[in-house]
């Protein structure tokens, strides 16, 4: 910003040399490319962008140095060069806003050389440039931008809504489609936003991808529709720059996985968002229960006592509850029944709006009072909760059924035992 370019080309320099493996070094090397171009050394920046094109060829600056590239070329007069460049970009990144860009100033060397004819004929083959109807693609456009700008927001839609109906893969079609779709979103209509999204995350690199990646997963977790999440969430974690849209889509991957029964890759994905520098307790208990719970479904209960032991120092609310369940649980394996016991109390003072888990508890509780041969205590407890947990048909199935094993050894025990002198 205050034009020091020698001492920003240094820094830059420095930082890819200090830090070879960063998530921002293509950045650095697009800055570093850009800064040698401006201080007009054109060479070593074109090799610059070529480090960054061959290093990071899935980075979403690719086709921005490939369309720079072709700048650098035509503003040098090596036409040659400049077209070979953006036509790279309209091949492998069409509909992006560097193709729209790569077109337009291809358009101008066309003219400048005479060459209209070429022009039209390479863009007839692109379904993205609708040749004959470009001054109507514009103007289309335009139109909704002014409504947009002027905060008529319901004329905006509709303006949007025609020019897609009229030119689908027009110049504009991911600028309007994403425009479109943030106007649902911001009136909660996310059903209609969902396919101006899914178009933009579909369409290749371009600068909504992220953004449009990361609405389209956010509304199908917020229909419980991980099935159709997964394959976003993927693309997500893949591409996000921030840090915050990778933690998002690995902690959903998480979940998602888990409701497919996936477990090995629920604990992967559980450990990777723990990994995560900086997250709130929320998402940790979140992994840590998923990793417990999926530890549980395979029958690892040593490394589900040590989850839920984790999720006991952060969480709150019903993944607290279940989390003292487990304690209580993994103690009376144990044979700390007392220890036990005194986890369940904590369950039923601290978490009672957790009726699911309260019940359970009582029903380890039972169990405990059994073992410390108070089977009298043990029955009270089972028959409190057969009374008052209709609404939990398991729980009260499992209740009596710890009540008939209890009644049935009583009556062998009491059976056994002969009076004296007979």
């Amino acid at each position: 910003f205050i034009d020091r370019s020698a001492t920003k080309i240094e820094e830059l320099n420095g930082f890819i040399s200090r830090y070879p493996k960063s998530s921002l070094k293509d950045d650095a090397l697009f800055e570093l490319g850009n800064s040698y171009i401006k201080e007009n050394q054109e060479q070593i920046g074109l090799e610059t962008y070529d480090r960054l094109i061959n290093d990071y060829p899935g980075s979403t600056l690719v086709p921005r140095v490939l369309l720079r590239q072709g700048l650098v070329f035509y503003n040098s007069n090596k036409n040659d060069l400049a077209l070979s460049k953006f036509k790279t970009v309209v091949r492998d990144y069409p509909n992006s806003q560097e193709a729209i860009q790569a077109v337009a100033t291809a358009k101008l060397i066309y003219v400048d050389t005479g060459k209209v004819s070429e022009y039209a004929s390479w863009v007839e083959g692109l379904d993205f440039v609708e040749v004959s109807d470009s001054e109507l693609d514009n103007a289309s456009y335009e139109s909704a931008e002014k409504q947009n700008l002027q905060g008529k927001k319901e004329a905006a839609i509709k303006g949007y809504e025609n020019y897609i109906r009229d030119f689908p893969n027009g110049l504009h079609a991911i600028n309007a489609n994403f425009k479109l779709a943030q106007l649902y979103f911001a009136k909660g209509d996310k059903d209609q936003a969902l396919p101006g999204y899914t178009f933009v995350a579909n369409s290749g690199a371009s600068e909504y991808s992220e953004q449009a990646l990361t609405r389209v997963c956010e509304i199908y977790i917020g229909k419980k529709d991980y099935a159709s999440a997964l394959p976003f969430l993927q693309r997500l974690e893949l591409i996000a720059d921030i840090q915050q849209n990778r933690t998002f889509a690995q902690s959903n991957l998480m979940k998602g996985y888990y409701e497919q029964k996936n477990y090995d890759q629920t604990i992967a994905y559980a450990e990777k968002v723990l990994e995560t520098d900086n997250i709130d307790d929320r998402i940790k208990s979140d992994a840590q229960i998923m990793i417990a719970r999926s530890a549980i479904a395979t029958g690892s209960e040593e490394r589900a006592e040590k989850a839920y032991s984790e999720v006991l120092k952060i969480a709150s609310g019903g993944l607290a509850a279940e989390a003292w369940y487990y304690d209580a649980y993994f103690k009376q394996k144990a044979a700390s029944f007392e220890a036990s016991n005194t986890s369940v109390q904590k369950l039923a003072r601290d978490y009672s709006s957790y009726k699911e888990w309260g019940g359970k508890g009582l029903i380890l509780m039972a169990k405990n009072y059994y073992a410390l041969d108070d089977a009298y205590q043990a029955t009270y407890i089972l028959e409190s909760v057969i009374a008052n947990f209709g609404d939990y048909d398991q729980i009260v199935a499992d209740a009596e059924g710890e009540l008939a094993i209890i009644k049935s050894k009583e009556a062998q025990r009491n059976s056994s035992i002969v009076p004296e002198g007979n």
